[in-house]
C-alpha cells in the first residue's frame, strides 16, 4: 500500500473564509511535513472561475512543492486537459518534472463545467476530441524527436518541445467516471484516478471496469496502480462526534459536486441539487472519520472490498483548519499506518 495527501484545492468557502495567501502557505507547510513523514505522494486539484478561489494553476503549484520537497511524488488530480493548450502543458510539466527530479505524475481529466469551457473560448462538445489529441501531443512532446500533428483542433508542424523531462515519459493518470473515459485510461495503460466521490460498491465497480478494459487492451491490471482519494479526519472523538465537528466542511465539497452535476448517490445515480439533505449522509459514507481505531477499520474495509493499493488521504478539505489537518496527518502516521500498511 502507498499513502498520499491531498488533493489540495486552496478553497476559501463562504462558511469559513480565509486569505488565499495563508491557504497556499499552509499547503506548502503540510506537504513539506508529509514529505518528511514518508507519505508517498501529494495531490492538487483544478477548477476555474469559482467564488471560493479553487486552485486554477496546478503545474505552477506543483513546481513550488517540488522546490520545497525531496522525495514525495507530486500529482495533479486532475488537470483539465481540454481547457489548456497541450503544448503549454507539455512544457510546464517537463519543467516541473525537472525541478522535482522526476517526481511528477500528470493526472488529467475531461472537465465538465460549461462555465470553464466558455471562459477559455471552448465548448463541452469539443472536449473528447481535444483530450485525445492532447494526450497524443503530450506523449510525443516528451519524446526525443520532433513531431507534427494534423488534427481537428491542433495543427503542429515539426515541433520539438524542450527541455525534456527527467521521466521518459512523465506518467499520465486519468480521472474518469464513465465507461468511455475509463476505456480511454485503459487504452493508454493509465491508472484510474478516483476522486473523493462514491461509496465502496461504486468504487469497486469503477476499479473492476477499469481492470476488465485493461485486459481487453492486452494489459495486466496488476501492473497498474489503483489510487483512491478519501476525505479523512482522525480525532480523539468517536465517528459520530467527529462528524458533527466537520460535517459542514466535508459536505461543502459534496454540494459543489452536486451543483456541477457530478455527485452520485449510493446507487450511482447523479445528484444535481446542492440543497438535497441526502448529501450529508453520502458525504459521511464516503469519508473516513473518527478515532484512529475507527479509521483503521474503515481502511481495512476498503482493502478487503476493493483492489485499492494507493490511498490518497484528503486531510485538508475546504474549511478545516491547518492545525486540524496537521493533527490528522500525524495521527495517521503514528496510529493508523502501522495497522494498515
Amino acid at each position: 500500500m502507498k499513502f498520499g495527501v491531498g488533493y489540495y484545492t486552496m478553497q476559501s468557502p463562504p462558511h469559513k473564509q480565509r486569505p488565499h495567501k495563508e491557504l497556499y502557505a499552509e499547503m506548502l507547510e503540510e506537504v513539506t511535513m508529509a514529505d518528511q513523514m514518508g507519505y508517498d505522494s501529494a495531490w492538487l486539484s483544478e477548477h476555474h472561475f469559482l467564488g471560493d478561489g479553487y486552485c486554477p494553476s496546478l503545474l505552477l503549484t506543483a513546481a513550488a512543492i517540488a522546490a520545497r520537497t525531496k522525495n514525495i511524488r507530486i500529482g495533479t488530480g486532475v488537470l483539465l486537459l481540454p481547457e489548456h493548450d497541450p503544448i503549454r502543458v507539455a512544457e510546464d510539466a517537463a519543467v516541473a518534472d525537472l525541478i522535482s527530479d522526476g517526481r511528477l505524475i500528470l493526472g488529467i481529466g475531461l472537465g465538465y463545467r460549461q462555465e470553464e469551457f466558455a471562459g477559455f473560448g471552448r465548448t463541452l462538445k469539443q472536449r473528447r476530441g481535444r483530450m485525445e489529441e492532447g494526450i497524443e501531443i503530450l506523449t510525443k512532446s516528451w519524446g526525443d524527436e520532433s513531431f507534427s500533428l494534423d488534427g481537428k483542433y491542433y495543427q503542429l508542424e515539426n515541433i520539438n518541445v524542450t527541455p525534456k523531462p527527467v521521466q521518459k515519459p512523465i506518467p499520465i493518470w486519468v480521472g474518469a467516471f464513465t465507461e468511455p473515459a475509463i476505456r480511454r485510461a485503459a487504452r493508454i495503460g493509465a491508472p484510474l484516478f478516483i476522486p473523493a466521490i462514491g461509496v465502496i460498491p461504486i468504487v469497486k465497480y469503477l476499479f473492476d471496469m477499469h481492470s476488465e478494459l485493461l485486459k481487453e487492451y492486452g494489459r495486466n491490471p496488476n501492473d497498474v496502480e489503483k489510487p483512491l482519494v478519501r476525505e479523512m479526519y482522525i480525532s480523539d472523538k468517536s465517528a459520530d462526534d467527529a462528524w458533527e465537528d466537520i460535517k459542514e466542511h466535508v459536505t461543502y465539497t459534496a454540494k459543489g459536486y452536486a451543483s456541477w452535476g457530478s455527485m452520485v448517490d449510493t446507487e450511482g445515480n447523479l445528484l444535481s441539487d446542492p440543497d438535497d439533505p441526502i448529501l450529508y449522509d453520502i458525504a459521511r459514507a464516503q469519508s473516513i472519520i473518527g478515532t484512529p481505531e475507527e479509521c483503521v477499520e474503515a481502511i481495512k474495509q476498503y482493502q478487503a472490498e476493493t483492489p485499492m493499493d494507493n490511498l490518497i488521504c484528503r486531510f485538508k478539505f475546504p474549511g478545516i483548519s491547518h492545525e486540524e489537518s496537521m493533527r490528522s496527518m500525524r495521527l495517521f502516521v503514528e496510529k493508523v499506518l502501522p495497522n494498515v500498511s
